[in-house]
């Protein structure tokens, strides 16, 4: 496949640069790769955003002045080493910040658990605060304020908690407030999963906005639907027209279309983000899309003029700030970019994980890429090249490639020896006694080929390749095993 160059050097950098506004238009989606489960807000002229990555590190808060071009702004590294991080409601409140977010926690007897947190911020750039935990279990927070000012939390199955004025804590045990919508029996779903409330005001109507189906399995699995009260306690009353929207068929763009955030942008228009799969791309992961709502007379939420996500669609107002994030890194900064997170909670990451001057030190830990101290990092395109210079001393196995629930594809140094790690597969046939290689991973719509060079500049193929499973999310990783400690230079980032 042949790639016009000035788009292969755009995309060397950025994460994808669909969503820029051309004659007056955009396409979806409006961040690419496993940024799912959107909670957007609007302060005056800006925007918020934040999403689950499952991540380890603490999630990234997103800025834009247009709802369709995104910048990072910051990591909340206050929630770094607290564990796995599902979904989170971001929210603005008399002129404080809060991040409401469900733990995944596993008690003693192995079994999976949560509890939700809170942590607090004077800007989303931060500082932000030492997480609350707010002792209550379920997932997918989300955060209102009823009419005489009492503020809520709630979570998946309908259930709400109130909360404290300054909302850190809760004041009674959940209690059920909403009752779902009833699914078709005959509809193709992966469950019921009443989840990811969402919340905002209209014309003194509380609209509740609810995923259900499911998030994952089926491709018509996942859906938006919306119900209203005067009260966020209830009585609810479901859209007559639900669900607002679903996948109905596996030809459409894209799968599982669900967990919706409808907010009100500059100017008046209303728009709702939500995540979805690209069609055939499980491996990609639930992308974040956008697209525009009006309302029906009597007062309900519908998609404006029947657009899909696959369509060209008129962007909203306001001022374009960039889009994307950089995904090479040449590890001149002090502090781990804000690309790379975090396969495995490690409240010692930064002593154990360091930039800077060019380089990159991760200690050792493990056996293998499966239990080795890792940074990763989403990829953004069905296709891309990972380039690394990697220097791996006797007793330390370092290595780049790709990870998922299907296992580790990629390359490593061990003992001078360029190996790809699969049972009965041959090292290549050059060795390097200073510990220094050139690694290159290249994936090419799923099927991977290796190459190593011992100058960055002329480069071998392994002898062996591999394919990678369509039907998990992909993450890209650097790694270091054994003993010791390796040191990583050069990260390049080429997708297409």
């Amino acid at each position: 496949m042949k790639i016009p160059l000035a788009l292969f050097i755009l995309h060397t950098f950025y994460l994808i640069l669909l969503p820029t506004v051309a004659g007056g238009t955009y396409q979806n989606p409006i961040l690419a790769g496993h940024y799912h489960d959107p909670t957007v807000l609007r302060v005056g002229e800006d925007y918020y955003l934040s999403h689950c990555e499952h991540d380890r590190r603490g999630p990234i808060i997103w800025h834009s002045r247009d709802l369709v071009n995104w910048r990072p702004l910051a990591r909340v590294d206050s929630l770094a080493g607290l564990g796995e991080i599902w979904a989170t409601d971001l929210v603005y409140h008399e002129g404080k910040y809060y991040l409401y977010l469900p733990l995944r926690l596993k008690d003693v007897d192995g079994k999976v658990s949560f509890s939700n947190y809170v942590t607090t911020a004077d800007h989303p750039a931060g500082p932000w605060s030492e997480p609350i935990d707010l002792k209550i279990g379920g997932i997918d927070p989300g955060h209102v304020v009823g009419p005489d000012g009492q503020r809520y939390v709630f979570v998946n199955k309908g259930r709400y908690a109130p909360l404290t004025a300054d909302g850190t804590a809760v004041t009674a045990d959940l209690e059920t407030a909403y009752h779902s919508w009833e699914i078709p029996s005959d509809w193709t779903i992966e469950c019921e999963c009443l989840e990811s409330p969402k919340f905002f005001w209209r014309d003194d109507w509380c609209y509740l906005v609810s995923a259900l189906g499911g998030t994952a399995g089926p491709s018509t699995s996942h859906m938006v639907v919306v119900a209203r009260a005067r009260d966020p306690r209830g009585p609810w009353e479901n859209d007559p027209a639900s669900p607002l929207l679903r996948t109905e068929h596996r030809d459409e763009p894209f799968w599982s279309q669900g967990h919706g955030t409808i907010i009100e942008a500059t100017g008046g228009s209303w728009w709702m983000l939500y995540h979805g799969i690209a069609k055939e791309r499980r491996s990609g992961g639930r992308n974040t899309l956008m697209l525009p709502i009006d309302w029906t007379d009597d007062g309900w939420p519908q998609i404006k003029d029947d657009y899909s996500p696959g369509d060209a669609i008129p962007a909203p107002p306001g001022e374009n700030v960039g889009h994307g994030m950089p995904l090479s890194d040449d590890f001149q900064s002090e502090s781990l970019a804000i690309q790379w997170d975090l396969m495995e909670t490690m409240p010692d990451f930064k002593t154990r994980i360091r930039s800077g001057n060019g380089k990159l030190k991760i200690q050792a830990k493990g056996d293998s890429a499966q239990n080795a101290t890792r940074v990763c990092q989403l990829p953004t395109h069905e296709s891309y090249e990972l380039t690394v210079q990697v220097e791996a001393p006797s007793g330390t196995i370092a290595g780049i490639g790709m990870q998922s629930s299907h296992g580790f594809v990629g390359l490593q140094l061990d003992d001078g020896e360029v190996i790809h790690p699969r049972r009965g597969m041959p090292e290549a046939p050059d060795t390097f006694p200073d510990g220094k290689v050139w690694l290159k991973v290249r994936n090419n719509n799923h099927d991977v080929d290796f190459f190593y060079s011992s100058d960055g500049t002329t480069w071998k193929k392994h002898p062996w390749g591999a394919g990678l499973s369509t039907e998990s999310v992909q993450r890209i990783i650097l790694f270091a095993a054994g003993q010791g400690q390796a040191t990583f230079r050069n990260y390049q980032y080429k997708g297409w």
